[in-house]
């Protein structure tokens, strides 16, 4: 299915949406090290343990099964994961939201040195 034709629509649940959320800022306050932000594209820095990118990647996997117009890249650095999560020009506010959640969830000491992005 072509992007224009996959819906812009969120699959899951209002409960599982919710137990989605907190998964996200569980693991945006563990790890989160930076967010950068491109129109259509939101890039998300962590710093991790293979346990803890397992989990990561885990978690998008899911998000991708409950949002397929979304698309997910991820790629290991020498500084941790990098999440690139990639959405089309209609589905925009997705990626707003995904950045809040991401902001407002990150260590504290991490926000207040600057993103390392």
């Amino acid at each position: 299915m072509a992007e224009s034709e996959v819906p812009i629509v969120c699959t899951l649940s209002p409960n599982k949406m919710v137990d989605r959320l907190t998964e996200f800022e569980s693991l945006f306050a563990e790890s989160l090290t930076g967010v950068e932000r491109e129109p259509l594209q939101l890039r998300l820095m962590f710093d991790t343990d293979p346990a803890r990118e397992a989990q990561l990647r885990e978690v998008f996997e899911a998000e991708q099964q409950c949002c397929a117009f979304l698309g997910f890249a991820f790629e290991r650095t020498g500084a941790g994961l990098r999440v690139e999560v990639t959405a089309p020009q209609d589905a925009a506010p997705t990626l707003d939201g995904m950045q809040a959640l991401a902001e407002r969830n990150a260590p504290p000491e991490v926000v207040a040195a600057g993103w390392t992005g």
